[in-house]
């Protein structure tokens, strides 16, 4: 199926391929108990149309194939899922956007974990843990969607899967060591390496970051 849908269902552009229509994403609006959890998801769902249409018009001439809200058993919905199909540089991206209002983001290298801070208040613990639930979602669709999603390929089984999450709305990440930082192109965001390595950025470096990922194919 083509086009990506809002909840409502309205086709807003045609060079994006989802096997799993956006319109699930209606579901996110609907049995949920209290205002709060409704804004958020309502957020979620917002945050997700505004990184599909800005990814398809930086991309539109790139092929890029956009997969949205993917389920996985036990590890929740991955929500984008970017494929680059064409050369020079063919690349897979698992991307998670998340949102914990306005608060900043550690990761807690002791403890391998990551913490969100809101205002004066001391840290807590940001469950579940998205660095591991990235990995997992990548290897479970790797597992059991390779064909359709991944291609066929020896290459496409062997392609890595990048993995980013995305902080998004007045979530923004705190100051870290520096070697925790790795540098893309011109954006300088966290990589945390454990069982995966996961990319960690605010939500205005996603652009900027696919484009220097895949720029020096393209000189």
């Amino acid at each position: 199926m083509t086009g990506l849908y809002t909840a409502a269902g309205s086709a807003i552009t045609a060079s994006i391929f989802i096997p799993e229509p956006l319109t699930r994403m209606g579901s996110l609006l609907v049995g949920t108990v209290g205002g709060k959890t409704v804004l958020q998801r309502i957020e979620k769902v917002n945050s997700i149309r505004r990184t599909g249409h800005a990814l398809n018009e930086a991309f539109k001439e790139r092929g890029l194939q956009i997969s949205v809200d993917l389920p996985v058993p036990d590890h929740g919905r991955l929500d984008l899922l970017l494929k680059f199909p064409l050369p020079p540089k063919k690349a897979m991206f698992a991307v998670a956007m998340r949102s914990q209002g306005k608060a900043k983001v550690f990761y807690n290298e002791a403890k391998g974990a990551l913490y969100i801070r809101r205002g004066e208040a001391g840290l807590k613990r940001w469950n579940p843990d998205h660095i591991e639930r990235l990995g997992m979602q990548g290897f479970w669709l790797r597992q059991n969607r390779q064909e359709e999603l991944f291609g066929t390929s020896r290459n496409d089984r062997n392609r890595p899967i990048v993995k980013l999450l995305v902080l998004t709305g007045q979530t923004t990440l705190g100051k870290h060591s520096d070697n925790l930082y790795t540098q893309v192109g011109d954006q300088r965001v966290l990589l945390l390496r454990r069982q995966s390595s996961v990319y960690i950025m605010e939500e205005n470096q996603l652009l900027p970051f696919l484009q220097a990922w895949l720029a020096p194919s393209e000189q």
